[in-house]
């Protein structure tokens, strides 16, 4: 089973809007998905989750800010054979994010093209060095025209891999949230849906390559 992890100190960067959008893909790929939706205070993941009418291989879950809870979704996760399961919290950096990274065989680090967004990063990428796993930076909201991406993916990758793929500031992501729906599933032909599908394969890809590494190690 795999665990990504969606996480970012600074909120408002598109964490959940990357986790149900990555699980809405993978559910199209043959996979069973659990989110488990960590954001107290908001719970957009699992709200997103109860608006969905197609019943299918995604499952969404509210969890409470709690060490021992999050284990418990872990062990309900491998038990009933999920696929892959998605961490989704709010923006923090706490003994919670430790643990759940602890967990993870990805973390993903939504982050803005926005000087805010830019200096959380050392916060949560250090975090996750720490416990030495596999991360990815990842920007998303990007504006849909300019050179902020290029000129930005330059400086983020001194702190660490960044995904070559971005998500640009869309009308789709936000109708289709309010559907319970992905961009994949609520129009196959915007741009938005391409995005989430390069991102996916590529974090994919990016996961063989550090389990192929580690087989051979």
């Amino acid at each position: 089973m795999e665990i990504w992890f969606s996480l970012c100190s600074k909120g408002g960067v598109g964490k959940s809007t990357t986790a149900v959008n990555l699980a809405v893909v993978a559910s199209q790929e043959g996979k069973r998905v659990l989110i488990a939706d960590l954001d107290t205070q908001q719970h957009s993941a699992a709200n997103w989750w109860q608006r969905r009418e197609t019943e299918d291989s995604i499952r969404a879950v509210k969890v409470p800010h709690d060490i021992e809870k999050v284990k418990q979704v872990y062990e309900l996760a491998r038990s009933q054979e999920y696929d892959l399961l998605i961490y989704d919290t709010k923006g923090a950096n706490d003994t919670l994010h430790n643990a759940i990274i602890g967990l993870s065989t990805l973390c993903i680090v939504p982050v803005q093209p926005s000087v805010f967004d830019l200096e959380a990063i050392p916060n949560s990428v250090n975090m996750i060095k720490k416990q030495e796993k596999h991360f990815v930076i990842m920007l998303t909201r990007c504006p849909s025209v300019g050179k902020e991406f290029d000129q930005v993916s330059i400086g983020l990758k001194s702190h660490g891999l960044v995904c070559p793929h971005k998500t640009v500031e869309r009308k789709a992501y936000r109708n289709a949230a309010a559907l319970g729906l992905g961009v994949v599933e609520y129009d196959q032909k915007d741009k938005a849906a391409e995005e989430m599908k390069q991102i996916y394969k590529w974090l994919c890809k990016s996961v063989e390559k550090v389990n192929s590494s580690m087989e051979v190690a």
